[in-house]
């Protein structure tokens, strides 16, 4: 079957590293994929890497613009596209529709119903068009799934795929004590980062504060904090450095293309999310490596902690708890260890690559089927 996926990302984030994942462990045997995004998107590259073709749009697929439509409709026609799976891509599903083949799309968030969706009649209508424009909707956390269920799509319509990743490589001790020799580290350092786009939903302001707080404690000296990432949020959050005078201890990273020597090099993962949050591909490629997290109790994180010592929840905003836990695990080595072990086994229980793929693979051959029997 011939599959177009459409994702309006410019930059590459969560949607984007979930797409070449599925890309590079999807059975091209079974499923043969072609990529639609924007001209200048930062994810070309990888995926023209995987092989995979590509086609750059000249309109933005975010929009339900007439001519973003046609010219996806135009490409469904010449790739005798079967299925069509969006990413944020409203021009996707039209076309789609439009065009009479299967859509797909996948829920990556959770936000709450906000503005004119918080009035039941406007949920409804949002809830018929969604219905109308996809004939699966993917979610990736339980979380997610209740969000769509808030918004009208009935529990038929949706597939729980939790995020999967790969597994981080090794990395040689000599790649490490490049890495610690640029960033200003030493090995006897305890890292802890925050691996997130800097928007205010990641909530990196409460990361800097339990900063603050952890390092009035005695025997912090040799904590560091890393921020990785870039965003809109960059110049506040360096402002809020210099103020609370943290230059020595907290260091931004920027955007990093290879994360596997960062997850190597960090001995906690912290997520400060307050907003959006459904399976963190930052926690479960972080676990590959046998790293364990931190992570607020907003929307998918309690699941990716399960009933496991792979990671502890702490109430969104509360920096001080926050604090408490990064003190705790660094002052307590056995802890750290029993953590680690979690960590590695949880991301083989629940959050492979391979079984991700396997089960969307396995949605699109069922979507098909009952095309074919219509």
């Amino acid at each position: 079957m011939r599959v177009l996926h459409v994702i309006s990302d410019e930059n590459i984030g969560g949607a984007g590293v979930l797409l070449t994942t599925l890309l590079e462990t999807m059975d091209r045997d079974r499923v043969q994929s072609t990529v639609a995004l924007p001209y200048g998107s930062l994810l070309t590259e990888r995926i023209k890497a995987l092989g995979v073709p590509t086609r750059l749009l000249k309109y933005p697929c975010d929009r339900c613009s007439l001519s973003s439509v046609k010219e996806i409709g135009r490409l469904i026609r010449t790739e005798r596209i079967d299925i069509v799976h969006a990413n944020a891509a409203i021009a996707a599903r039209i076309a789609g529709r439009w065009c009479g083949v299967t859509v797909v799309h996948t829920r990556h968030c959770c936000f709450p119903p906000s503005g004119l969706l918080r009035v039941r009649p406007m949920r409804a209508m949002s809830g018929f068009a969604n219905r109308f424009l996809s004939d699966r909707v993917i979610a990736t956390a339980e979380a997610a799934a209740e969000n769509l269920r808030l918004l009208g799509i009935p529990n038929e319509k949706i597939e729980l795929i939790i995020n999967g990743s790969k597994p981080i490589r090794t990395v040689s001790d000599v790649e490490l004590d490049a890495l610690r020799k640029k960033l200003g580290l030493t090995k006897e350092d305890f890292c802890v980062g925050i691996c997130a786009r800097l928007e205010e939903y990641k909530g990196h302001d409460t990361f800097l504060c339990a900063a603050k707080q952890v390092l009035k404690q005695k025997n912090a000296k040799n904590i560091r904090f890393l921020i990785v990432g870039d965003g809109s949020m960059r110049e506040t959050l360096e402002r809020q450095v210099r103020d609370e005078k943290l230059e020595h201890e907290v260091i931004f990273t920027g955007f990093v293309a290879d994360m596997a020597p960062i997850y190597r090099l960090l001995d906690l993962n912290v997520n400060c999310s307050r907003g959006t949050e459904t399976s963190c591909l930052a926690l479960s490629e972080g676990m590959s490596a046998s790293l364990p997290f931190l992570a607020t109790d907003y929307g998918g994180n309690a699941a990716m902690a399960g009933e496991s010592a792979a990671g502890i929840l702490y109430p969104v905003n509360d920096f001080v708890r926050l604090a408490e836990l990064i003190f705790k695990i660094a002052a307590d080595p056995a802890l750290h260890a029993r953590m680690r072990s979690a960590a590695r086994a949880r991301y083989e229980q629940k959050y492979t690559a391979e079984e991700m793929s396997a089960h969307l693979t396995a949605v699109y051959e069922e979507l098909m089927r009952l095309k074919g029997a219509k």
